[in-house]
């Protein structure tokens, strides 16, 4: 099957998927026969993939067979067969655990591939810090573990389970300023901030905030920048795409545009399965901003509110930043 024949909206999930997980995570194939040939209706106009997400995502790892017809995502993509590699669960198994996490997650006219692979990782992903006999629910979630933060307008506290002999729940004090979920072509953006003092405190953290936070830690990308001015008059300043090439350095320059000082800017973004293109970097700022001013790093218009404290009172006058 050329190309050609095959529904736009499935080479660029193709592209996606295989640019986050591996290269051969979903590939095209002939539409076999046999058993692909249950419920494939018209399999003629069908284009036929294996999806085989690697075992770094899934585990145990599994490999579906999935028909998508030609008026995909109009259409709904059928799951033929599964197989599954590791121990504890049968091709029938499966089969229906796939075929029960498409329909939950299919929306009409909605591509559905990621959320697809993101529903079987909350199903067959075991996280290895997991004890082999905890508690878990229908839904995947260790039922004994804290339920993951809602990201909420204003401020959080970040909770982190420091493993022991004997059990502890260490409460963190870092307050960070959360802003509400933005939502563009199902890819969800949010955004926090915090201020720091020194390039240390600004690694710590963003590791305590990842750690500490199953839902940020399964975030296709959690970006960062932070820009600090020590006492003694060094700059420090680092950013950090995690795979969102040149987000980082972006969010960085954001930072040295609105000339804020003694921040670290956090931005997660969970990959809806559509291609944003370059709009992804002016929604990547525009929730990085939010985040600015509900920490009261900046006023509504941009104007920066904590460069007297930052730079210990020598210069009384503010400084507007430039709108990017």
């Amino acid at each position: 099957m050329s190309e050609a024949e095959v529904p736009q909206d499935l080479l660029d999930e193709i592209t996606s998927l295989n640019s986050i997980y591996s290269p051969d995570t979903l590939t095209l194939q002939e539409p076999p026969g046999g058993a692909a040939s249950v419920d494939a209706g018209n399999a003629g106009d069908a284009t036929v993939c294996i999806l085989s997400p690697p075992a770094s995502a899934i585990n145990p790892p599994v490999s579906l067979i999935i028909r998508f017809p030609k008026d995909y995502p109009a259409s709904r993509p059928v799951v033929v067969s599964g197989t599954t590699f590791g121990k504890g669960l049968s091709k029938e198994e499966v089969t229906q655990l796939a075929r029960d996490v498409l329909q939950n997650v299919w929306l009409d006219d909605s591509v559905v591939l990621f959320d697809f692979v993101e529903g079987l990782k909350e199903l067959l992903h075991k996280d290895p810090h997991t004890p082999e006999h905890a508690a878990v629910d229908p839904a995947g979630r260790d039922k004994n573990a804290s339920p993951p933060l809602s990201p909420t307008q204003g401020r959080e506290t970040v909770v982190e389970i420091i493993p022991t002999r004997a059990p502890q729940t260490v409460v963190s004090s870092i307050q960070w300023n959360v802003t509400p979920p933005t939502t563009v072509q199902k890819s969800v953006f949010v955004g926090r901030s915090v201020r720091v003092t020194s390039a240390e405190t600004a690694k710590m953290h963003i590791s305590d905030l990842i750690s500490g936070d199953r839902k940020i830690a399964r975030a296709t990308h959690n970006i960062t920048a932070y820009r600090i001015r020590g006492s003694d008059g060094i700059v420090y300043q680092d950013n950090d795409d995690d795979g969102e090439t040149a987000a980082g350095s972006r969010l960085g320059h954001l930072l040295e545009l609105i000339d804020v000082w003694g921040v670290l800017v956090v931005v997660s973004r969970w990959y809806g399965g559509v291609k944003l293109g370059p709009d992804r970097f002016r929604i990547i700022n525009q929730v990085a901003r939010e985040a600015l001013v509900l920490g009261n790093f900046i006023d509504e218009h941009g104007n920066t509110k904590n460069e007297e404290a930052a730079d210990g009172g020598k210069n009384s006058k503010k400084k507007k930043g430039r709108h990017h």
